[in-house]
């Protein structure tokens, strides 16, 4: 249990901020995302490989084996499950041949939107049960940042 912090608050105080609101929020979604990742055959390994490849759009495997910090055979090992699974495609790069790159499949696309969806549900039924004056505060600063960072625009 962490102290209440008064303000005004500097960055590394959002910053425990947000990890103690995020992980209660993703804490909440975790028992329905096992449950999914079981139904669906995958490992959080094999989602967030999915999560990932979706982000980029593009990737390859030595991108994939970095971000996830994992060696480069099993990387491919992983690729190769997914791809034998139907959602992942690998395909020759155009300027090099030998450089193989990986996007999604349209079965890899619906996949992680449904995680997504399940992860997005459980975040919001928990934050209902918050006063809804809050919750239009944490909507204004959460835009206002996502703004800043050009990660929305204004409509």
């Amino acid at each position: 249990m962490y102290h209440e912090l008064d303000p005004p608050y500097t960055a590394e105080d959002v910053a425990v901020l947000f990890n103690l609101v995020h992980s209660e929020l993703m804490g909440q979604s975790m028992e329905t995302l096992l449950q999914f990742l079981q139904r669906s055959n995958l490992s959080m390994p094999r989602l967030v490989s999915l999560m990932y490849i979706q982000r980029q759009g593009v990737t390859t495997v030595t991108a994939l084996s970095e971000h996830l910090n994992l060696a480069l055979g099993t990387t491919s090992q992983m690729i190769d499950q997914l791809v034998q699974d139907g959602l992942v495609e690998r395909r020759e790069a155009a300027h090099d041949r030998r450089q193989k790159q990986i996007t999604l499949t349209p079965a890899g696309e619906t996949l992680v939107a449904e995680a997504r969806q399940i992860r997005l549900a459980e975040a919001s039924r928990h934050l209902r049960q918050l006063p809804p004056a809050l919750i239009e505060q944490l909507g204004q600063a959460l835009s206002a940042a996502c703004r800043e960072w050009n990660l929305i625009t204004k409509s």
